[in-house]
């Protein structure tokens, strides 16, 4: 398609602040279908090399033709900045092509464009993102991988001292991916294909030293005995905490379980009195109201062991309340007595899983809290 460039000072001054561009010179602009394409150049910073940045000759060549990048989008249109790339000859490093500040050297979009689409991939999905940018999904994947093992390029993990480790589904639900966080800082240092003992072996044998394993005072992960005997052969060092995410929602399940159970042994009236108790049973003490109690106490009468459970589920939150260890002990000592003398089958599991990991389970002093 043939364009029909406007070279009008005035407009393009115009385009020029309202497109925000710095260190760019405008020469000429044209309109296409929904785009608006801008002939640019470089401003006072052209001619430069590459490798060290020092101006150069420019060579006559005639391999160089005019590239295109999209830049961000102005009101209904999209930029796409066209411009041919000038060879110069260093006196250090010899001929190369000059370099381009608004993008990478081998990218079609300029950082402008990378930058808003890593700050959208952050807020919602790949999908809705290449909607908004109006780019095919697989384009959008194929930059989005670039743009971060760019940026990630001589990223080096360094002072890793609390590390924690869990696992998130994506794809439905069919795949797992493993992912490492620095708990300090809170950002994520690792992620690997995966959850089974494998990938998180890969993290400590591949990427980290013996020096940096060592340097690994405290971990916190869930109840899975991949990711506690991980960290128990590779940091045996470290102080292992399990998550509390994790474990109450092992509890919730529990409670859940035997709510299930009555309501399949239950008859038609008594499932009008256990509809919509689901919900209510998860609820914190805090955030219950006064008819929420007062629901949950009618089930005493109702049914003796959905309100056991949940009398168990609600005592075992003040655990979270200790900041000594043998207070917490011995609070989790006699409340998995009582537990087991519930004859409650999901929440004597709960309890077996719970006595296996115990010693991750106790809160620790405030000086760890940090986990």
């Amino acid at each position: 398609m043939k364009l029909k460039y406007i070279t009008s000072m005035s407009a393009l001054k115009l385009i020029r602040k309202l497109a925000g561009f710095k260190g760019i010179t405008i020469t000429a602009f044209a309109f296409g279908s929904n785009v608006l394409h801008l002939k640019i150049k470089p401003h006072k910073c052209g001619c430069q090399c590459p490798h060290c940045g020092r101006r150069g000759t420019i060579v006559q060549s005639s391999t160089h033709k005019s590239r295109r990048w999209e830049d961000l989008r102005l009101g209904a249109w999209a930029l796409h900045l066209h411009y041919q790339p000038r060879e110069i000859c260093c006196p250090t490093h010899g001929r190369s092509q000059e370099v381009i500040h608004w993008a990478n050297p081998n990218a079609q979009v300029t950082f402008r464009h990378e930058y808003q689409m890593l700050r959208l991939s952050q807020q919602m999905t790949q999908k809705q993102v290449a909607e908004l940018l109006d780019v095919p999904v697989s384009t959008l994947s194929g930059r989005l991988h670039r743009a971060i093992e760019r940026y990630r390029q001589g990223h080096e993990i360094c002072d890793l001292h609390y590390v924690g480790i869990d696992e998130v589904s994506y794809c439905k639900g069919h795949k797992y991916l493993t992912v490492v966080y620095d708990l300090e800082r809170s950002v994520v240092v690792w992620i690997g294909t995966g959850k089974g003992r494998k990938t998180i072996d890969e993290f400590f044998n591949e990427v980290l030293s013996e020096n940096q394993r060592n340097e690994v005072v405290g971990a916190c992960c869930d109840m899975s005995e991949t990711y506690i005997g991980a960290i128990e052969d590779h940091c045996p060092q470290a102080v292992l905490v399990l998550d509390r995410f994790h474990i109450m929602k092992s509890l919730n399940e529990a409670v859940d379980e035997v709510r299930k159970e009555q309501w399949r042994d239950a008859g038609t009236e008594e499932r009008k009195v256990l509809k919509g108790l689901r919900w209510l049973l998860f609820k914190h003490g805090s955030n219950r109201s006064k008819r929420d109690t007062r629901l949950l106490n009618e089930i005493q009468r109702s049914n003796r062991r959905i309100y056991r459970a949940w009398v168990l589920k609600d005592e075992f939150n003040q655990f979270w309340e200790y900041t000594y260890e043998k207070c917490a002990e011995t609070f989790l000592k006699s409340w998995t007595r009582t537990a087991l003398l519930s004859r409650l089958e999901p929440i004597r599991k709960f309890v077996e899983t719970l006595r296996r990991n115990q010693q991750g389970a106790v809160p620790l002093s405030k000086s760890h809290l940090v986990l």
